[in-house]
């Protein structure tokens, strides 16, 4: 891994005033975070439906999508307790001179776990008006 791949995203005392927000080391999203005192960034795109990460909420020590409310650990990237396999990337991130730099190559990667359907999901029926009978 090259070590040129560091991005400086801002400085950490305006970054640490926002628990998340999306910052963008190169081309991908990444949800930024800081909770106990640490930075953690991990991918901005929820596993479920692409909800931006960036945009949650923190509860505890994970990062909560907006959209559906699935879960990923500020640092790691995994999922809460019981879905642990269901994981975004986590990005290095490091604090230098009073600034915030994050890497721009993942250092894990996306995983998810197989989940039932969702009770209200039913199969998509499509009609053609222009289908003979």
């Amino acid at each position: 891994m090259a070590h040129d791949d560091w991005v400086d995203v801002g400085a950490a005392a305006e970054l640490l005033r926002q628990p998340v927000q999306q910052v963008m080391p190169g081309r991908a999203r990444v949800a930024l975070s800081y909770c106990d005192g640490k930075f953690g960034a991990i991918s901005g795109v929820c596993n479920h439906a692409g909800g931006p990460l960036g945009q949650g909420k923190l509860d505890g020590n994970y990062v909560v999508c907006p959209w559906h409310y699935w879960k990923f650990h500020f640092q790691t990237g995994k999922g809460e307790p019981g879905y642990e396999e269901d994981a975004v990337p986590a990005y290095e991130v490091r604090e230098v001179d009073g600034r915030v730099l994050v890497r721009a190559t993942a250092s894990s990667k996306r995983s998810r776990k197989l989940h039932a359907p969702h009770p209200l999901a039913r199969p998509v029926v499509c009609i053609s008006r222009w289908s003979s009978a």
